[in-house]
């Protein structure tokens, strides 16, 4: 799925992930919502999902929202949920 089908079925991990202070917690609010980031993964998603309105505390958007404004993160966004048999499905999301 791409990053805009991503959000729209994980709007409870976007909005929390919005409220993650440092890379600790949103390592574990990831754990909790059963998302594993795939290799090289983590601080791009970091970056995408819990910087404040995809910017700093100036309201400068970081280089990832402004690539992805003009296509480029959404383009190489890729999440995919398989079922292992636990209590929820499984994501792995990786950056092409």
């Amino acid at each position: 799925m791409d990053l805009q089908e991503f959000k729209s079925k994980n709007p409870e991990f976007v909005k929390k992930a919005r409220e993650c202070k440092d890379t600790f917690e949103f390592t574990k609010l990831a754990e909790t919502y059963g998302i594993k980031l795939g290799a090289d993964a983590f601080d791009k998603a970091f970056t995408l999902f819990c910087q404040p309105s995809g910017g700093n505390s100036d309201g400068v958007l970081s280089d990832e929202m402004l690539e992805n404004a003009a296509g480029g993160v959404s383009a190489s966004f890729n999440a995919e949920s398989f079922g292992f048999g636990g209590p929820r499905d499984t994501t792995i999301i990786n950056f092409n």
